[in-house]
């Protein structure tokens, strides 16, 4: 098992421990015309709750390498091709982030097709290349993974990344801690 795949596995597994351990379960939006693998019981207020199951099978990324007539990272189409889970609410040295995951292949297709527009940009712009993998809570602040360096970083939509996080996506996945979304609070 490769470094981010065994990063991905713990992390899921502590993400997990973490839910259990507030008497809870991760939710996502639910989208009703998908049959996610990962979707756990009945919808309810729009969200649904899930579990992080393996892809049988691994989500392939040659169509978005052809297209785009470039390798993407490996360890970038690792961890999206690993398990179909919700997106994971997480803090990185005390900063909320959410972690994109996959759902569904139509979920993994979105993704193929925004991870296309978003290389494009960086073309047109004349930037070094990166690949998305999460969000921030701060608008336009992407997580991303420099395509040639490996290096996770932070990065504004249409800027080339400004601060580095971590030296490649397995270390970063070892720090992320998991953390509850914000309407958990709510009463």
């Amino acid at each position: 098992m490769n470094s981010v795949i065994e990063s991905l596995k713990l992390l899921h597994e502590r993400y997990a421990a973490f839910y259990q351990a507030a008497g809870l379960t991760p939710k996502a939006e639910y989208i009703s015309n998908w049959d996610a693998p990962c979707y756990l019981g009945k919808p309810s207020g729009g969200d649904i709750e899930w579990q992080a199951v393996p892809q049988t099978e691994k989500l392939d990324f040659s169509g978005v390498e052809h297209a785009l007539e470039m390798q993407l990272d490996t360890q970038v189409k690792d961890f999206f091709s690993y398990v179909y889970a919700g997106d994971l609410m997480l803090e990185f040295r005390d900063n909320a982030l959410e972690l994109l995951q996959v759902m569904h292949p139509e979920d993994a297709e979105r993704l193929q097709q925004n991870m296309i527009g978003h290389v494009m940009m960086k073309q047109r712009l004349g930037q070094t290349i990166t690949l998305f993998v999460g969000v921030t809570d701060e608008d336009d602040l992407l997580i991303s993974v420099n395509n040639e360096t490996g290096e996770v970083g932070l990065e504004y939509a249409g800027k080339d990344q400004h601060e580095i996080l971590a030296p490649d996506l397995a270390s970063f996945l070892a720090e992320v801690q998991p953390r509850l979304p914000a309407d958990e609070f709510e009463a």
